[in-house]
């Protein structure tokens, strides 16, 4: 048999030349790539957290240096923040970052960072044990009282003496270990460097093998596959836009000669059906034509599409103008909606603008409040538009009272609640002045308001207070709660007294009776009530709520502040936690000071 060139053993070899240059390829990458991984592992799980963890290391005996030093020469209190830092830094996280380090160094390979790393535990077990003794030397805010106790902390501290030099001998160790990591570091990344050098260099040269191969193997192919191949495809894509070329094509003795003989013969036949085709598709629909035989589908098929597109020009025609008729209608009934959406919005937004002048109006105005407690702020931020939340302020005889209350919602249904809030609260106060028999008789009248005409559908919605009135002739603070309790802190700690665990207006009057409870005030004393909503708000790293125990820190931080700086340093505090954080409830705050 003799051999045949096929196309299949022409492409086989050229495929073949180029998967064996792929494979050489892969095997060097592969490689590469493999000792790079290693290395780039090396660097970020060793190299680089050991230098960082040493340079922490550094920072925090350099830290714990400076406030040693001043715990030696400035008398303090035993709770003072630097003493605190102090004694965290070196019972605590130098000796955790020293072990750490130890950790890092089982990775080291060189026995001189593991000698230098010995002598940095052994410099730093010196230093932590001379601030211990510093600390027992002056161990509270009297003992600074002895003179013998401040010399013998301060000669700790003297130029040359044996502090100081542990002190240097240890950030020196720290430096020249750091270095000695960022070197290693730098001929690792060399390493991997070179090897990357000298897989681009190996590339660069099978790609110039590939590219010349491929100019010869292109060449050879060109004159037996490309050149005919190319002329049949420009015969098809010539059929597939009804242009029928004739001339012969010049193919081999293969696959691609068969195929030369296979067009030629198509086109042929295809030829008669040219000039009908080309009428059908002018939209000369008149145009008579007959099969070239009864296997002729295609003549079939373009008689059938000349009658059909006749038929389907007409239905064409008359569809458009309907659907455009159609299309009109729709447009005009979704701009009249729209524009109904917009006056409804409009209406809506008037309204609750409207309700935000009303609300507005029951709020007393600072120049009322600051008449009553000239150091005094109301921090107030509601949800929506308008709010559930609303503080009350009203001088009754020798009392001053005032209240932080949060109806049930907030927005336009927690704004109609506060209302009806302040509306019971304004008529009790007509009769009492005790703030457990005002809640008592607001609750009542609450009652009485949201049970009428509600029959069996009666909801439970209420209102929780924290309720004060302040006597400032006696110097007597009463309060009553409902669900909110009030802070008073006094001398930098937190009293506080709790409220009864039901809302105003939930229960039927004579079923339970509000709590009365009084304290002598203090000059000085910083009385604090609050709805739920700052409490509540979620925020921080973990988005959480803020809670109240944080509420009682951030208070502590700032009560020594005068009223109006504690405002601002509280919303600084909430917009800090919110963040990106939406805000879930209507917050008020009201801070007075005695």
């Amino acid at each position: 048999m003799k051999f045949r060139l096929t196309i299949s053993r022409k492409i086989g070899t050229g495929f073949g030349l180029f998967i064996l240059a792929v494979g050489v390829v892969f095997y060097f990458t592969n490689r590469t790539l493999t000792q790079s991984r290693q290395i780039n592992q090396e660097i970020n799980e060793v190299l680089a957290p050991s230098v960082k963890e040493l340079e922490q290391l550094e920072n925090w005996i350099v830290r714990a240096h400076q406030l040693m030093r001043s715990w030696a020469t400035i008398q303090r209190r035993e709770d003072d923040a630097d003493h605190l830092v102090a004694i965290d830094l070196c019972e605590v996280k130098i000796p955790e970052q020293v072990e750490k380090i130890k950790s890092f160094s089982q990775s080291w390979t060189k026995e001189e960072e593991k000698k230098l790393l010995a002598n940095l535990s052994d410099l730093s077990v010196q230093l932590l044990s001379s601030y211990s003794e510093i600390r027992a030397v002056l161990p509270t805010f009297d003992s600074y009282a002895d003179p013998m106790n401040s010399m013998i902390a301060e000669g700790y501290f003297l130029t040359g003496g044996e502090l100081e030099h542990t002190h240097d001998q240890l950030v020196k160790s720290l430096w020249a270990l750091t270095r000695m990591q960022r070197q290693t570091m730098s001929e690792r990344i060399e390493s991997m460097n070179s090897s990357f050098d000298t897989l681009n260099k190996l590339l660069v040269n099978i790609a110039i093998i590939v590219i010349l191969s491929g100019i010869i193997l292109a060449y050879l192919t060109s004159q037996s596959i490309i050149r005919p191949v190319n002329s049949l495809k420009r015969k098809l894509l010539n059929l597939s836009q009804g242009i029928y070329s004739v001339h012969q094509t010049k193919a081999g003795n293969d696959e691609i000669g068969d195929m030369a003989s296979a067009v030629h013969s198509l086109i042929t036949n295809f030829e008669r059906t040219k000039e009908f085709a080309t009428a059908v598709g002018s939209g000369n629909f008149d145009i008579n034509h007959e099969p070239l035989s009864e296997h002729d589908e295609m003549g079939k098929s373009l008689i059938r599409m000349k009658n059909d597109l006749a038929s389907y020009r007409d239905d064409m025609e008359r569809q458009v103008a309907e659907q455009t008729i159609e299309l009109r209608q729709q447009r005009d009934a979704v701009e009249a909606q729209n524009q109904k959406i917009t006056e409804l919005y409009d209406d809506l937004q008037s309204s609750i603008d409207y309700a935000k002048r009303l609300q507005e109006t029951i709020l007393p105005n600072n120049d009322l409040i600051h008449s009553m407690f000239p150091d005094s702020f109301v921090l107030f931020r509601p949800k929506a538009t308008v709010s559930g939340d609303f503080y009350w302020f009203k001088q009754k005889g020798t009392k001053k009272i005032f209240a932080a209350a949060d109806c049930t919602g907030h927005g336009v249904p927690g704004a109609f609640m506060s209302l009806v809030g302040h509306n019971v609260l304004n008529q009790a106060t007509k009769i009492y002045s005790s703030p457990a028999q005002i809640l008592n008789s607001a609750s009542r009248l609450a009652g009485e308001v949201m049970r009428a005409n509600s029959g069996e559908h009666y909801m439970k919605d209420g209102m929780d207070i924290a309720l004060c009135a302040y006597d400032e002739d006696n110097m007597e603070l009463e309060f009553s709660g409902a669900h909110n309790p009030v802070y008073i802190i006094r001398n930098n700690e937190v009293i506080k007294l709790d409220s009864d665990p039901y809302s105003i207006g939930t229960y039927v009057n004579g079923e339970k009776e509000y709590s009365h409870k009084s304290i002598k005030a203090e000059k000085g004393d910083c009385i604090y009530l609050f709805s739920d909503g700052f409490v509540d708000q979620f925020g921080g790293p973990k988005n959480k709520k803020f809670m109240r125990k944080n509420f009682q820190q951030m208070l502590l931080s700032v009560c020594h502040l005068p009223m109006p700086e504690q405002k601002w340093r509280i919303i600084e505090t909430l917009d800090m936690w919110m963040g990106d954080q939406e805000q879930i409830d209507d917050i008020l705050v009201i801070g007075v000071r005695i």
